[in-house]
């Protein structure tokens, strides 16, 4: 039979800072329970570039050309970010913690967590808001969330 587990936990995340919330149905208040922090994801891109192959090698055998794709090292500290994430997350899971999955991330940062969610845990996902609202008090984030998230599931009829 499905679990009995209907808590729902609310991710709020860019690639420098994570807060996990719960959701408490009796007020729509929001309890946080975590706070993760990246501190590569705060500085600028060009800060974090790493160095490139040279212009051109053309010399025989396994080369290096600079139309090779890079990665910045701050793309390298997001995906680490984001998998860092997904760890707690899938631990919390398996620990039936909770049952459904709200994500609240600007479009890049929820590209890399698509990336490393595995099937499981993206089935947890009902929702998803592609915003960055990782400054906002709890109850402005909660504004922001769909309401349908909070309706009362202890109604009849």
């Amino acid at each position: 039979m499905a679990s009995t587990n209907t808590n729902t936990w609310i991710l709020v995340a860019d690639g420098a800072r994570a807060r996990l919330f719960e959701a408490v149905s009796s007020d729509n208040a929001l309890n946080e329970l975590a706070c993760f922090a990246n501190p590569g994801g705060r500085s600028h891109g060009r800060d974090f570039t790493t160095a490139r192959a040279p212009t051109v090698n053309e010399s025989v055998g396994a080369t290096r050309h600079s139309i090779e794709p890079h990665t910045t090292l701050r793309e390298k500290t997001t995906e680490r970010f984001a998998r860092t994430i997904k760890d707690e997350l899938e631990r919390a899971r398996n620990d039936h913690r909770y049952a459904r999955l709200v994500i609240v991330a600007p479009p890049r940062f929820l590209g890399a967590l698509h990336g490393t969610f595995p099937k499981p845990l993206r089935d947890c996902v009902v929702a998803e808001v592609k915003r960055n609202l990782t400054a906002l008090r709890s109850s402005d984030i909660r504004a922001h969330l769909p309401s349908r998230l909070f309706a009362s599931t202890d109604t009849t009829g």
